[in-house]
């Protein structure tokens, strides 16, 4: 087992390097967005040049200056010209190659992934991430805890039910929030609950807030994220538990002298819990992306409404972008192994990488 971890781990590491390695060429053959302010774009501009991703040199030349400046020479969009005295410095990009080279070399040695060039300018990106990551994670593991015991409940309950009217008023339900996105079950929720009765807040608390309101700020996102989750959820414990209770090794038990729910509980939970737990487990991920529109409509502080923000467009902060998709990425690849982990844990009968 510590092998077969050993071994997925490598090849998290290695799929991660490929899609970071993707999107940082592809970002750097867009066109390039530096700070609007012209002290900040120097200043950015300066460590640009520090850290080895531009060349830097001295145009004296009056001619050359004058043209400069009357617009008779046409300026690259990837280089850049400040004014100092009689002189201009002008700033041109190395190599993508090498450039990349850098900027891993940076991340492994310095944990440095660059600094923002619009959202907070000249401030590391990481640290801007980091900020986020609490709000984000308490948000989407609030989520999980209140769709899973609701879920199993109601898939439960609908599998004992089956064909009469509760089953069928459940199966609408689950239809119905299966098939809407969670954007929008949060905005609808926030046009009621928000807008019209005033019975939670229009948007997410600040900080400095205290007391109540920092718990019923949570309410609304985490029901936008759970609706579908539990819809999803209610869905497969139902079809499981169904196929279970049919099956010749249940019957034997209640023939045994096992009450419905002793059975039920010691050997149809038992043997639904293979494909339910590693469902679970992937639904997480499913939470992590939903959570990113949802905390843009109701303004929240996290990793998801800075990833949107750093898409905006012709407001692009590619640094911002590259660390976000490896928040992303490093969850969604490490939830894979946990899903494969699961099933050996729920069935001792699974055992992951054995040879035969």
């Amino acid at each position: 087992m510590f092998r077969y971890i050993l071994v997925r781990t490598g090849f998290i590491f290695v799929v991660l390097v490929i899609i970071l390695s993707i999107n940082f060429l592809f970002l750097k053959l867009a066109p390039e967005y530096p700070p609007a302010n012209e002290d900040q774009k120097n200043s950015w501009l300066v460590q640009q040049y520090e850290k080895g991703y531009k060349t830097m040199y001295l145009e004296t030349q009056d001619d050359v200056i004058l043209a400069m400046r009357n617009n008779e020479i046409l300026r690259e969009t990837n280089q850049y010209f400040r004014d100092e005295d009689t002189k201009y410095r002008i700033y041109s990009p190395i190599a993508i190659s090498e450039q990349y080279f850098i900027w891993a070399n940076n991340i492994i040695t310095e944990w440095d992934w660059g600094v923002s060039t619009r959202l907070e300018v000249n401030t590391p990106a990481f640290n801007l991430l980091k900020e986020r990551m609490p709000v984000t994670l308490k948000l989407n593991f609030l989520a999980l805890f209140v769709y899973i015991p609701i879920g199993f409940g109601l898939g439960i309950f609908a599998a004992l039910k089956k064909n009469k009217w509760q089953d069928n008023v459940i199966s609408l339900g689950v239809m119905i929030f299966i098939s809407i996105p969670s954007f929008v079950v949060m905005t609808v929720l926030l046009m009621i609950f928000g807008f019209q009765l005033e019975w939670l807040p229009r948007t997410f608390p600040a900080k400095n807030l205290e007391g109540w309101i920092q718990i019923t700020g949570l309410i609304l996102p985490v029901l936008g994220l759970s609706f579908g989750a539990i819809a999803g959820l209610t869905r497969l414990t139902r079809a499981e538990i169904t196929e279970v209770l049919t099956s010749e090794f249940l019957l034997l038990a209640r023939t045994k002298g096992l009450t419905q729910s002793q059975a039920i509980v010691r050997h149809a939970m038992r043997n639904s819990m293979v494909p339910l737990v590693p469902s679970i487990i992937g639904s997480f991920v499913g939470l992590l992306s939903g959570s990113v529109v949802i905390e843009k409509i109701y303004n929240i502080p996290g990793t998801g409404s800075i990833y949107i923000s750093a898409l905006t467009r012709n407001n692009y902060d590619y640094n911002v972008i590259l660390v976000s998709t490896a928040f992303y990425t490093t969850i969604s690849l490490f939830a894979i192994l946990l899903v494969d982990l699961s099933y050996g844990i729920v069935d001792p009968r699974i055992r992951m990488g054995a040879r035969k």
